[in-house]
């Protein structure tokens, strides 16, 4: 008999389960695990079907194929389905097999000419199973959809600088409800251009008004599969608080123009150019996601935290001397912070520092060591789970050990904590370090404590992108002896000052020693000890 294919095990779509909206697989997470093949094809054309369609869809409400987005189809295209739609409907039928629709294969046939015949379009899923489906995609640019309403969309099938763009604006000014998206601004020529660049690309229906009781204008785009596709692309979540979500989306990174496009479109969005170039976000992720990004560039920036009402927002400034460097790099496509920034960059810039050797003498300075945190530690311990993003090495032995004590194979552990085989098998033999947050997911399948497992730890070598260092698992006095000479400056660097009783290059060697890393000058970048003492020390303000 042959085997058809069923919802539930459909390489296309990539849920494992029927997950809820905010539970699902987005191009972040298949970009971090090598999964990119899911999504996009060797051309650079991005899969719709696994974006637009999720297995929960297949058993949520009765009525789902008026759920479904619809291809619209031309004569040709009509006539080449009705001519296979006995053989279709068959697959049809096992495809849809323990979801909430059930037909026999008469039905489903008969279903299909109805559509051909009545309207005509398909609902995307059956469309899928014609066995020449793909050809339909190909030499286009953009496909045209309906709702079951009859309401007209469409989407792109390559990333562009458009959508680069407005992502950035969504992701800063816009909110993902279920069914629209909403984007506000205060300037209505800027909110007007956001119309008709959505327009261009998606050809859906639009709202735009003013705030009511607010100098402020808005603009809805309606359709939930939009909604869906920018959930995919940034991993923005859909109708709750975005913040916790936020970082820079992986599937730009790429492309150098996309990359800063989808920065220029943050700005718009939540940057300032008014007493200088400012950028704040409650999301302190995507805060440093940029400063890296303005680091690589060379942009000198520093950073800020504000409390206000309903809680509180990370913030960088740009230098004055990287001013132009940044409105060259960044530009904006905001009609009035076009003119802010034109006027900031006419100003003249003044700048008074004090050196190392006076702050040394000093003995004190903004950004130096104070104290633990001692509410962030267990028991006497580091509590690690502080800091997620952090990676550690050298931990092959003990994750392997710890699998093996339960006679559990690599893919059983690989798919109880939701990574692939293959990095699971990375990490167990030390060609790749594990990041603290999947370590953590491991000790509790494993109902292991992270006391517990600290305590068997002196240190941990602590892995950030390509910076790491040496850290002991409980704090003492030696570690803050050590660290009180640097100064954590609020641009993300570290600047070397030492102590009065002993020379600089004695200090020196005596903290890269102790952290395992090194300091190549009094001024240096280490991200991992960046990370690491910034979320457990109290630095002087």
């Amino acid at each position: 008999m042959t085997e058809f294919l069923n919802w539930q095990t459909d390489p296309l779509l990539i849920d494992p389960t029927t997950l809820k909206q905010n539970n699902w697989l987005t191009a972040n997470e298949l970009l971090e695990t090598s999964q990119s093949k899911r999504f996009l094809t060797a051309k650079g054309q991005i899969q719709l079907y696994p974006i637009m369609i999720r297995k929960v869809d297949f058993v949520s409400g009765e009525r789902i194929l008026q759920s479904f987005p619809y291809i619209i189809l031309n004569q040709v295209w009509i006539a080449k389905i009705r001519k296979n739609s006995l053989a279709c409907a068959e697959k049809i039928h096992y495809y849809f097999t323990d979801s909430n629709v059930s037909k026999s294969i008469r039905s489903w046939q008969k279903r299909i000419i109805s559509y051909l015949e009545e309207q005509p379009r398909l609902p995307f899923p059956l469309f899928r199973l014609f066995s020449f489906w793909e050809e339909f995609f190909q030499g286009k640019q953009f496909i045209p959809f309906q709702s079951a309403r009859g309401e007209d969309f469409q989407l792109p099938l390559y990333l562009t600088e458009d959508l680069a763009y407005l992502t950035g604006v969504i992701m800063g000014d816009g909110h993902l409800a279920n069914y629209f998206i909403n984007i506000i601004d205060n300037s209505k020529e800027h909110i007007e251009n956001l119309v008709k660049l959505l327009k261009e690309t998606f050809c859906s229906r639009t709202e735009f008004f003013k705030q009511q009781n607010a100098q402020a204008w808005n603009v809805n785009i309606l359709g939930k599969w939009l909604v869906r596709f920018f959930n995919f692309l940034s991993g923005q979540l859909i109708n709750e608080r975005k913040y916790p979500s936020l970082r820079e989306p992986l599937i730009f990174q790429n492309n150098s123009q996309f990359r800063r496009v989808f920065w220029r479109g943050l700005m718009d969005a939540d940057g300032s150019y008014k007493a200088n170039i400012g950028f704040g976000t409650a999301s302190k992720k995507l805060l440093y996601d940029f400063s890296d990004y303005l680091k690589q560039h060379n942009i000198k920036h520093r950073f800020y935290t504000q409390n206000v009402f309903g809680g509180t927002t990370h913030s960088l400034t740009i230098a004055g001397d990287s001013r132009q460097q940044f409105a060259t790099l960044i530009e904006t496509s905001h009609p009035q912070k076009e003119q802010e920034l034109q006027s900031l960059l006419a100003r003249k810039i003044y700048q008074f520092t004090q050196n190392t050797d006076t702050l040394r003498k000093q003995g004190y300075w903004q950004g130096q060591i104070v104290d633990f945190q001692k509410e962030k530690l267990i028991d006497g311990y580091f509590d690690f789970s502080y800091i997620p993003k952090l990676s550690v090495s050298h931990l092959g032995t003990y994750i392997r050990s710890l699998r093996r004590v339960h006679k559990h194979t690599q893919l059983h552990l690989a798919k109880s904590i939701n990574i692939v085989r293959s990095m699971l098998s990375n990490y167990e033999s030390n060609k790749t370090s594990i990041p603290i947050a999947v370590l953590l997911r491991m000790f509790d399948f494993y109902n292991v404590s992270l006391k517990s497992f600290l305590s068997k730890q002196s240190n941990l070598n602590l892995h950030s992108r390509s910076s790491h260092c040496l850290i002991e698992t409980q704090p003492s006095e030696t570690m803050l002896t050590l660290l009180h000479g640097l100064q954590f400056k609020e641009r993300g660097y570290i600047m070397l000052h030492g102590q009065v009783h002993e020379s600089k290059e004695t200090y020196k060697q005596k903290v890269g020693k102790y952290f395992s890393i090194i300091i190549p000058a009094t001024r240096f970048h280490n991200s991992a000890l960046i990370t690491f003492v910034r979320e457990f020390f109290i630095l002087r303000n």
